[in-house]
């Protein structure tokens, strides 16, 4: 139990007029300790419970655990007070930062009758991805008379995963240049199961009835067959660059955040097509996964992009062994960095030159300080654009594709053209 500031007060104050009393032998100076006395008997009729029995019960559904990011949720908290007296509360779902409320409040004061069961509820959304905790809830008992308080923290913490919300892509054919043996969405350029038509032959005994070419056949006499383009899949690999010395821009708009939902797009249309996908996310440790295809492979990517919130410094070196130890050979390998390590752009062109084929998407971290500062410094951001022009130009010189984005436009524009000029070459 705390004891307030005021409740000493009135105490220095009645033994103040007990000692004016005595010394001046006025009956004055004795109404006031009369009536600090009898504010001390009434303060001691509403004196907090030696133990605040409150029992909380939150939404339990795990699923609503999950949202996109700008995705809202109602949250709600079920407090019953388990005393046979009235009590009157301050309730507090503690709440980080970044998580905006909404519609309602998550700090209330709240009157409970005896074994009273109230309600606190609100709405809150996240503006950025990643792992948040709510809670705990902090009930906090003050008296009528604000002399006495107590205060004690219920339940444990709920995570909440932000995920990254995926832009639709479908102009954008992210094909690998090695093909796999399995079915997928990439032309071959051979005969082989496919849905695109290839060629003519004549009919072989076992051929299907829905191949035959009837136009043919009535046009020859004789039974002609349908021969379709084989359709088969690769290997992507999404390596996002989370180191902190990457990072430009604030807690909300940054070069990670901004990667982090290339990504997810990326691999919405990567998988959408049936190539495998895997991921690594480099930074303080590494989160990676292998190859695969699916929805619940999807899932598992974005959770992946969530478990990473800041950036770290966990090896380069460490990253390429990675992709050398564990992942197939003769995989695309698609970077999201914005380039401010001369490191992991050598990393970048030391596996071009290995049996890789390899793609940068860059956001532009000149961009993103563009839309956090009113003052520009011309001469700083000349200088800082040469040096990221002539980054990406080594990159070309050695093979590697690089689109070069501005993260406050959509992707797939940027993305689509890179794409075209690197057919034409």
């Amino acid at each position: 139990m705390k004891i307030k500031k005021t409740y000493s007060i009135w105490i220095i104050l009645s033994v103040t007029g007990i000692i004016l009393g005595h010394i001046f032998r006025s009956p004055p100076f004795f109404i006031l300790p009369v009536a600090t006395l009898a504010l001390m008997v009434v303060s001691t009729r509403v004196m907090p419970p030696k133990r605040l029995s409150v029992s909380i019960d939150r939404e339990s559904d795990e699923r609503k655990r999950e949202i996109y990011v700008g995705d809202e949720i109602e949250m709600k908290v079920k407090i019953e007070n388990n005393l046979r007296r009235s009590l009157i509360l301050e309730v507090q779902d503690i709440l980080p930062p970044m998580v905006e409320v909404i519609e309602g409040s998550n700090h209330k004061v709240m009157k409970f009758d005896k074994n009273e069961e109230k309600v606190l509820k609100y709405t809150l959304k996240c503006p950025v991805t990643g792992n948040i905790e709510l809670g705990p809830l902090r009930i906090r008992y003050v008296d009528p008379l604000n002399f006495f308080s107590k205060e004690r923290n219920y339940g444990d913490k709920v995570i909440l995963r932000i995920l990254p919300r995926a832009q639709e892509m479908q102009g954008v054919d992210i094909n690998p240049s090695y093909t796999k043996h399995w079915l997928g969405d990439i032309k071959s350029r051979t005969i082989g199961v496919g849905s695109d038509f290839f060629s003519l032959r004549e009919y072989h005994p076992g051929d299907e009835i829905r191949d035959i070419n009837w136009k043919a056949t009535a046009r020859y006499f004789d039974p002609f067959t349908n021969e379709y383009e084989g359709e088969k899949s690769g290997d992507v690999i999404l390596v996002v660059d989370g180191y902190k010395k990457s990072m430009v821009g604030t807690t909300r708009h940054n070069t990670l955040r901004v990667s982090i939902d290339a990504a997810a797009s990326l691999a919405s249309s990567i998988l959408s097509a049936r190539n495998r996908l895997g991921l690594i996310v480099s930074g303080e440790y590494v989160n990676w996964v292998y190859p695969g295809t699916g929805k619940n492979h999807y899932h598992k990517i974005l959770a992946n992009l969530t478990q990473f919130e800041k950036g770290g410094s966990w090896g380069l070196e460490g990253v390429k062994n990675l992709l050398e130890d564990f992942f197939p050979r003769k995989s695309l390998i698609i970077f999201i960095s914005p380039l401010t390590i001369i490191g992991f752009t050598e990393t970048i062109i030391d596996l071009s030159r290995k049996e890789y084929d390899v793609m940068v998407i860059s956001p532009d971290p000149i961009k993103i300080e563009e839309t956090l500062t009113e003052e520009k410094d011309e001469l700083a951001e000349m200088i800082c654009d040469i040096e990221r022009k002539n980054i990406i130009e080594r990159l070309w010189n050695a093979g590697t594709v690089v689109v070069d984005w501005d993260p406050n436009e959509p992707l797939e524009p940027a993305l689509e053209e890179v794409l075209r000029y690197k057919e034409k070459r």
